[in-house]
């Protein structure tokens, strides 16, 4: 009976091994098979900003599904080597997304800076969507978003496009245009945005990138000193993303 015992023992002690093979095995392909969570780029903060609800300090990834929120003193700037910067200024709630857009602004105003060569930047705000026209151009612009819901969009240099949310086409601004957003989405006129040099603007600081000094001069007397604080923040971001924060 003894050498019946052990064979019997020995085909289940072959079996449960099978067994566990397999599950390590399908572990393994589940694990490769799952994507990698993507990031959006790296994100500098300063003063009251919080990522997440928790407060944001130093350099942070980004990921889609993160909301950033700056209070009445902070101000945060995203640099990706996709699409470009993303400087978001105090009093300011966005939500970033997964393809095809990049975020939801929800409240405040947001100043972008595409790279060139970059991929398409969409930007959801109310019914409308800011994109980019010519993704290869190097473009820049301003939205605020009013507490009405109503919106102004500033073109600085390159091309800005608006559409609505279904994909209709509403406007393509050229350098130093703007034009308002009521809450509908309906746009009012397209206008030109005097430059007025002004002496309270402080001075911008000096930043890596490859922006002429004139379109300095522009960004700051469209944004004042929020241009400053935008400069700032990114003279030292175009990098990739470091920061070991998983979402």
């Amino acid at each position: 009976m003894r050498p019946v015992r052990s064979r019997a023992l020995q085909v289940v002690c072959r079996l449960v091994c099978c067994v566990l093979i397999m599950q390590f095995f399908c572990l393994d392909r589940t694990r490769a098979q799952t994507p990698a969570a993507q990031t959006l780029g790296s994100m500098r903060a300063t003063r009251e900003v919080y990522l997440n609800g928790s407060p944001a300090t130093g350099e942070q990834t980004v990921y889609p599904g993160d909301t950033v929120r700056t209070g009445a003193d902070g101000a945060a700037a995203l640099t990706s080597p996709g699409f470009g910067v993303l400087v978001i200024p105090a009093q300011t709630e966005i939500t970033f997304r997964p393809p095809p857009y990049v975020a939801t602004l929800k409240q405040g105003s947001v100043e972008v800076r595409s790279f060139p060569g970059g991929r398409d930047l969409g930007i959801q705000f109310g019914n409308t969507v800011l994109y980019l026209p010519s993704p290869e151009v190097e473009s820049s612009g301003i939205i605020t978003l009013r507490g009405d819901g109503s919106a102004q969009v500033s073109c600085i240099f390159g091309a800005l496009g608006l559409k609505s949310v279904d994909g209709t086409g509403l406007v393509v601004l050229r350098p130093l245009q703007a034009v308002g957003v009521s809450a509908d989405g309906k746009l009012q006129k397209v206008e030109s945005v005097p430059l007025v040099p002004s002496a309270q603007s402080p001075p911008v600081p000096v930043m890596t990138g490859r922006i002429a000094p004139g379109r300095y001069i522009a960004l700051a007397a469209l944004a004042g000193g929020t241009a400053a604080a935008v400069l700032l923040l990114t003279r030292n971001s175009n990098h990739p993303a470091v920061s070991p924060v998983s979402p």
